[in-house]
């Protein structure tokens, strides 16, 4: 990401070492359409097109010091125009994802386990459908807001490593693959009968959440995926459940991601205003 520090001591550098070139080398003409055609595209609120021609001037005109000192308080007034922008772009997403994080996490229940190293939440209609009990899914929203999913076969020793769900129409989505490690990938067996459970991540699942929220709506078929394969209908509780845990994460995220873009866009407007100050002609 942008370096404030380092952005502001290359500028000072910049107007520092204008002061070895006393006279211009005959190029005044030249340096001067550049830096109007940067001009004109900061009028244009052509921000980053405007950023582009500047950088090019110093380093081609490094004698035109009027000129350059010219495009150096453009940079700084372009650098200042672009940072307000972000900030209420950050704003506009933080506004936006706020109200739908507050209404759904009173729809999520924590669940506290001391054998897991932190707590994780499920949604409501899967409060009194515990997956050691079933064949099936539970989607998890971690404290970090990040989803993921958990499976249980029971009865069916097909050594499942993945997970893949299909509609009607034929169209799918599938998890990663995830090889048995007697951890993330566990079997056990209780009575005499087979359990595999395999914890997905949220990079190897998200784009399969993703789907089954799309289409919520619709009759899905989910397939454990191994030897062989064992295909059950996803039942709406789990349907629901992954459509509004899918929306709840990407919601926190993007608040999150918007909070580190504000404060990124704040301290380059302070560095773009001290630039501003700095270069004032």
């Amino acid at each position: 990401m942008y370096n404030a520090a380092t952005k502001l001591f290359a500028i000072t550098t910049i107007i520092a070492n204008l002061a070895l070139f006393s006279c211009s080398d005959g190029y005044k003409e030249e340096a001067s359409a550049i830096y109007e055609t940067a001009r004109n595209l900061y009028a244009n609120q052509q921000y980053d097109s405007a950023l582009s021609i500047l950088d090019t001037l110093y380093k081609k005109y490094p004698a035109e010091t009027d000129i350059i000192k010219q495009g150096i308080h453009l940079m700084a007034q372009t650098q200042e125009q672009i940072s307000i922008i972000g900030i209420k772009q950050a704003d506009s997403i933080i506004a936006a994802n706020a109200p739908i994080v507050e209404k759904l996490s009173k729809d999520f229940i924590v669940v506290k386990n001391p054998d897991l190293v932190e707590n994780y939440r499920i949604y409501k209609s899967l409060k009194n459908s515990t997956l050691i009990n079933r064949t099936g899914i539970e989607p998890r929203v971690d404290d970090n807001g990040n989803i993921y999913l958990v499976s249980m076969l029971q009865g069916h020793a097909i050594e499942h490593t993945m997970l893949r769900v299909i509609a009607t129409d034929g169209s799918s989505a599938a998890t990663s693959s995830i090889a048995f490690d007697n951890a993330q990938n566990y079997r056990f067996k209780s009575d005499g009968v087979s359990n595999e459970m395999v914890t997905f991540h949220a990079d190897q699942c998200a784009e399969f959440c993703q789907f089954i929220s799309d289409n919520s709506d619709k009759q899905l078929k989910l397939e454990f995926v191994g030897k062989s394969s064992y295909k059950i209908t996803l039942p709406v509780s789990v349907k629901e459940a992954i459509a509004h845990s899918y929306e709840y994460s990407v919601a926190i995220h993007a608040g999150l991601k918007a909070e580190k873009d504000k404060l990124y866009y704040s301290k380059r407007l302070e560095v773009a205003k001290a630039q501003i100050e700095q270069t004032q002609l």
